[in-house]
């Protein structure tokens, strides 16, 4: 089968838009955009697949004047509280970041590669009323995550 297209519901995050975005609701919520801080958002759009804080933390501490350990992950708490990172958890049950953008998405997650691609699209509404009738459950919220191969690896 061709590789094909990303559909209108999938997707890609553009890296000038992303940092421009987060800079822009940084620069909203009265937060400073410090040179480390900055550095951390060049160094999340280097990556191809989901990292995690402590990789990020030991990729930047080989550049000159590293930002500090707790710099890197306050500002990971903040980009993934805000919606501009999402939290990947893997088949072999590790977990990492992706930039993303604010708002509700799913991902769609190679096993070979590790490549991510976030859709929008959530059929799962009627399943969630039903559930939440035959169990008396207030559901607050989902995540989904679907794991194969992607278009180059399959």
């Amino acid at each position: 089968m061709p590789n094909r297209p990303p559909s209108p519901d999938t997707v890609r995050v553009n890296p000038d838009t992303w940092k421009h975005g987060v800079r822009a609701s940084w620069h909203t919520a009265g937060s400073r955009v410090t040179e480390p801080r900055a550095r951390v958002l060049d160094a999340i759009m280097r990556y191809q697949t989901p990292f995690s804080a402590e990789q990020l933390y030991a990729d930047l501490g080989h550049a000159a004047s590293p930002p500090g350990r707790a710099t890197v992950y306050r500002t990971i708490e903040q980009l993934s509280g805000a919606g501009w990172l999402a939290r990947i958890h893997t088949q072999a049950g590790e977990s990492g970041y992706v930039p993303s953008l604010p708002g509700h998405f799913h991902h769609l997650v190679c096993t070979r590669c590790g490549a991510v691609i976030a859709f929008q699209g959530c059929a799962l509404d009627d399943l969630l009323i039903r559930l939440a009738a035959q169990t008396d459950f207030e559901i607050e919220g989902h995540l989904l995550q679907l794991y194969g191969r992607c278009a180059h690896c399959k």
